[in-house]
């Protein structure tokens, strides 16, 4: 007994467009998240640093250290021979109590003070991280579309033929929900008598809709038989 047909595939193509925009949504988002935050530190900096002066500093403590903590830095300088004790913005796993470090505080207001001799560091960290995650997520998209074109292509220009299916897999690479999508393995026997071994890409269905005894629809590329796509869906129901 297997399920509506068309109702595993409705279900199967939802699950599937569900997992791109999802996939792709989150690294994407995330990306541009963390490149937007590293704009607005350099921005914010740079703001800070236009209406403000160096000063040296001292490290007084590392306030709230521990093994698994850098903790805040405490530190001490002087403006107009008045002395004043701040907590910093920033820590670097460089500081300790007694480093001599420079500061910028704001002319108007002494007391509100910057650490920006690592802002550059902490800027390239974002850039780099947010560039690569919304890469990640271009990239899975722009392969995911390539492969729609693909077996478009070759649904329309491929020749047909029938294989037996010989497995079906889970492709672990891939998970949503606590669920993967299968992998349907299957072979062809040429009226020649060569044997053809193909294996299909992920599709969101679960290994009971798919009939087993089934055959499976392949679109071969007519010049380049590696070239080809299984159409599982065909195998459904």
């Amino acid at each position: 007994m297997y399920p509506d047909r068309e109702k595993a595939l409705a279900k199967g193509r939802r699950k599937g467009k569900t997992f791109i925009r999802v996939f792709c949504g989150i690294f994407i988002s995330v990306g541009i998240i963390l490149l937007i935050v590293g704009i607005a530190v350099g921005v914010s900096g740079h703001t800070f640093r236009q209406k403000a002066e160096p000063t040296d500093a001292v490290i007084l403590a590392m306030r709230g250290a521990s093994s698994e903590s850098l903790g805040t830095p405490v530190v001490e300088y002087t403006v107009d021979g008045k002395s004043y004790t701040a907590m910093l913005n920033m820590v670097s796993s460089s500081m300790y109590p007694g480093k001599r470090i420079t500061i910028y505080y704001q002319k108007n207001n002494p007391r509100e003070v910057r650490y920006l001799d690592d802002n550059g560091w902490l800027i390239l960290i974002f850039a780099f991280i947010g560039t690569v995650f919304t890469g990640i997520g271009t990239a899975f998209w722009l392969v995911k579309r390539s492969h729609e074109r693909k077996a478009r292509q070759l649904l329309a220009t491929g020749e047909v033929v029938e294989a037996e299916i010989t497995g079906i897999g889970e492709d672990t690479s891939s998970s949503m929900n606590g669920h993967h999508p299968i992998m349907v393995s299957c072979r062809y026997t040429a009226p020649d008598g060569r044997v053809y071994f193909f294996r299909s890409g992920s599709f969101w269905y679960e290994s009971y809709e798919i009939a087993p005894k089934k055959k499976v629809r392949v679109y071969v590329d007519r010049n380049n038989p590696a070239n080809y796509y299984v159409d599982v869906d065909s195998a459904v129901g």
